[in-house]
């Protein structure tokens, strides 16, 4: 790996170049963009039904704000890195005067970007027409949403390197796709499971994600408390410590992953 050097002008342009590649390929667009608009809808059959003490499409919403970042960032970074790889635009790209920082940069700016649009636009559905609100400590949502990215990207690297070909690649992402879908909390509150079941949930990567989104959006304690009782702003940060850490975990070992598994060449026969 080269030293890492970022030139904001050169990360524009490698964005623009993915987010150009993004349109042309229908497979990951709808993948990107159709799929967020399919899970919304299904936030109408539960508006007003109360799951978890709070309103069944506020709990979902809220679990969808962290789950896309699954499609926008992780699904979509594995399908553009591994089918550069395999037609050797990466290795192309490397040859230029972009750094490697700066290539793989753009890639990850143009899937934020994408998954920003989505989760404004999920955030207005919620307020607009799912009887929600402004959240309530909306630098809490940002903090745990943008470390989700940070995480589910790194992740995307690695996956990536482990992916043999881009038509593979709608399958080697599904074990964490259905594992956070499952496991995070997402459609269905995690209380009523088992401890053990609970204690092995919050260590899917999306769990800390959704349960910090939940704490700063309802402002309750979404993390320790059966109940979720309210909580103030500072309370709400402290609540979340243990997701922050488990975060952190998971972008280290997801850097680790990705480090060891990602490559520039297509891979060998």
């Amino acid at each position: 790996m080269s030293p890492i050097s970022l030139d904001p002008a050169a990360v524009l342009r490698v964005a623009r170049l993915d987010l150009t590649l993004l349109w042309r390929n229908r497979t990951a667009l709808f993948t990107a963009a159709g799929l967020p608009v399919l899970f919304a809808a299904m936030l109408v059959p539960v508006r007003g039904e109360k799951i978890d003490g709070v309103d069944g499409a506020l709990l979902q919403g809220t679990g969808h704000l962290g789950f896309f970042l699954v499609f926008a960032v992780f699904m979509n970074l594995v399908n553009i890195l591994t089918a550069r790889r395999e037609d050797r635009t990466l290795k192309r790209l490397r040859g230029t005067a972009l750094s490697d920082a700066e290539i793989t940069a753009g890639s990850v700016l143009t899937a934020t970007a994408l998954y920003a649009v989505q989760a404004v636009a999920l955030l207005v559905l919620l307020g607009a027409a799912m009887g929600g609100r402004v959240p309530a400590d909306p630098v809490l949502v940002l903090a745990g949403l943008a470390g989700g990215a940070a995480v589910f990207a790194t992740l995307a690297f690695a996956v990536s390197g482990i992916t043999p070909n881009a038509e593979l690649a709608q399958l080697t992402v599904l074990p964490i796709m259905f594992g956070c879908m499952l496991g995070a909390g997402v459609m269905f509150p995690l209380d009523g499971l088992p401890g053990w079941v609970q204690e092995a949930c919050r260590w899917v990567p999306l769990s800390p994600v959704v349960e910090i989104v939940r704490t700063g959006y309802f402002g309750q304690d979404f993390v320790h408390r059966p109940g979720h009782p309210s909580v103030g702003i500072a309370e709400g940060w402290l609540c979340c410590v243990r997701p922050f850490f488990l975060l952190a975990f998971w972008a280290a070992f997801g850097r680790l992953l990705a480090a060891r598994w990602f490559r520039w060449e297509p891979r060998r026969a």
